[in-house]
This record gives structure tokens, sequence and C-alpha cells, in this order.
């Protein structure tokens, strides 16, 4: 006797929706984020252009860039990024200045500074 079973396969909504076949966009469309984050192969591009990014780093910018717009205090992101680590709050600080510095000039902003909170990412409009 053989039973039949039903396999469900969940698959995770698309975050994205399919590129247009054009290369331009159609009007309207909202342009493409600056920061990409591929968590699952821990890579983070700028513009399309793929970089170097250390552990520590990586993990916290993909904590602002995932929770857009969401501000977080210094001890919120030592938390959730680095829960076993016993360093100030500072540390923090030094890892946005290090980020900052990556994501150069032109980008630098989108990690933004909530004074007397903290900091959180704001995407482009």
């Amino acid at each position: 006797m053989t039973s039949d079973k039903l396999h469900i396969i969940l698959a995770p909504p698309c975050t994205q929706p399919p590129a247009p076949l054009s290369g331009t966009q159609p009007s309207g469309a909202a342009a493409p984020e600056p920061i990409q984050i591929d968590t699952a192969a821990r890579t983070v591009a700028i513009d399309g252009r793929q970089i170097d990014v250390p552990r520590l780093e990586f993990d916290l910018l993909a904590h602002l860039v995932l929770n857009p717009r969401r501000a977080f205090t210094r001890q919120q992101l030592m938390a959730a990024v680095w829960p076993d680590c016993r360093s100030s709050d500072r540390t923090v600080d030094v890892h946005i200045a290090r980020l900052r510095r990556r994501l150069g000039p032109g980008r630098r902003k989108l990690i933004s500074t909530v004074f007397g909170i903290g900091y959180k990412y704001l995407p482009t409009p």
C-alpha cells in the first residue's frame, strides 16, 4: 500500500520586481538602491560595484540597510550585531566612521546620525 503525500515548498516572496526588458526604467519607477546587501553571500555592492567589507562592518551595515529609516541606539546596535561583545558604545561610532569612509563621499550620508539616539540608514527617495 502506498501513501500519497503532498509536499509544499514555500518560497520567499520576490522582493524586487522583474527588471524591465529595455535598458531604461519606466517613468515614475524608483531608482535602484545604491547599497545592495546579499546576506547569504555576505557581499556588499555600492552602485553595482562590489566592495570588500570586514565582518563586523558588514554585520552593522546589513542590519541598518535591512531596517531602513529606523533609528537605532548604540546599545541596540551592539545587542543586534555583536551580542557577545563587551566593548563600549564607542565601538559602534568607530565602525560607522569606517563604513562611511568605505561608502565614499557621495554615499556616506546614507548612514545618518540621529543626534541623542544613534544611527539609521536613509535610502535614496
